[in-house]
C-alpha cells in the first residue's frame, strides 16, 4: 500500500473511530439520567469519560497524519519539539490514566460484589506498580524516537494491557450482578483492542484502525448498562461507587 493511500486509509479510519466514539459518549452521558443507583450511573460515567478521551487522541492523531514528519527506523512521528509531539505525549499520558483508573474503580466495584472479596490475579497488589508503567509507557511511546526505546515502551503497554484485561475477565466472572458482569466482559474486550492497537501502530504509525474497534467497544458498553440495569427503583448495591 502506498504511502499516500495508507494515509488516507488511516484517517478514515480515524474519522469512523471519531464518530462511533462520540455517540458511545452520548449514550453513556445521557443514560446516567434513566439509569437506577449509582453503581450503575458510575459505570456509565466513566463510559463517557473514556469515550471522550478517545475522541481527543483520535482527533490529534488525524492532524499527526498530515505534518511534516520525522523518520526514524521505527516509522514517521512529529517532530521533536513541535506542538504535536508535545500534545501527543500529553495526552497520552492523561489517557493511559484515565484507562488505568477506570480499570482500578471496576475491578474494584467487582471485588466489593464478590462475596468472598478474592483478589483478581494479585491486582490488589500490584495496582501502583501496572498504574505507574502504564502512564509512563505511554508517555514513552510518544517521546523516545530511539527504536529500542520506543519498542520497550510498547511491549510494556501491551503487557500491561494483557495483565489488566485478566483481571477483568477474572473479577467479572466472580460477580453476580449480571449487569455489572457484562459490563465487565465488554471492558475486557475494549482493552484487548488496545494491545492490538499498539501491535499495529509498532508496525506503522499509520495503522491506527484498531480505535475504531476500540470504539465499538465502548458504544456496546454504554449499551449493555441500558439493556440490563435497572431503570426505574433506586439500587443502592454500593453506595457512592464511583
Amino acid at each position: 500500500m502506498s504511502g499516500s493511500l495508507l494515509v488516507t486509509f488511516d484517517t478514515l479510519a480515524l474519522v469512523v473511530a471519531i464518530v462511533i466514539s462520540s455517540l458511545a459518549a452520548f449514550r453513556a452521558f445521557s443514560s446516567r439520567r434513566v439509569l437506577a443507583g449509582p453503581l450503575y450511573r458510575s459505570r456509565a460515567l466513566w463510559t463517557g469519560t473514556v469515550a471522550l478521551v478517545a475522541v481527543g487522541f483520535e482527533a490529534l492523531t488525524i492532524t499527526v497524519d498530515y505534518v511534516t514528519p520525522s523518520s526514524t527506523s521505527s516509522g514517521t512521528y512529529p517532530l521533536a519539539g513541535s506542538w504535536q509531539f508535545y500534545a501527543l505525549a500529553i495526552i497520552a499520558g492523561a489517557g493511559s490514566a484515565v484507562v488505568f483508573a477506570w480499570v482500578d474503580r471496576n475491578i474494584g466495584v467487582a471485588l466489593e460484589l464478590d462475596f468472598l472479596h478474592r483478589d483478581a490475579a494479585g491486582w490488589v497488589k500490584l495496582r501502583l506498580p501496572a498504574g505507574v508503567g502504564l502512564v509512563a509507557g505511554a508517555v514513552g511511546a510518544q517521546i523516545f524516537l530511539v527504536e529500542w526505546q520506543y519498542l520497550a515502551s510498547m511491549t510494556v503497554l501491551a503487557i500491561l494491557a494483557v495483565y489488566m484485561a485478566a483481571a477483568l475477565a477474572i473479577s467479572g466472572s466472580r460477580v453476580k450482578d449480571e449487569t455489572v458482569k457484562g459490563y465487565l466482559k465488554w471492558m475486557g474486550f475494549s482493552v484487548l483492542s488496545l494491545v492490538l492497537f499498539l501491535v499495529t501502530t509498532s508496525i506503522s504509525p499509520y495503522l491506527n484502525f484498531p480505535l475504531a474497534i476500540f470504539a465499538y467497544f465502548l458504544y456496546r458498553l454504554s449499551t449493555s448498562l441500558l439493556k440490563t440495569a435497572p431503570l426505574s427503583a433506586v439500587r443502592e448495591t454500593i453506595s457512592g461507587s464511583s
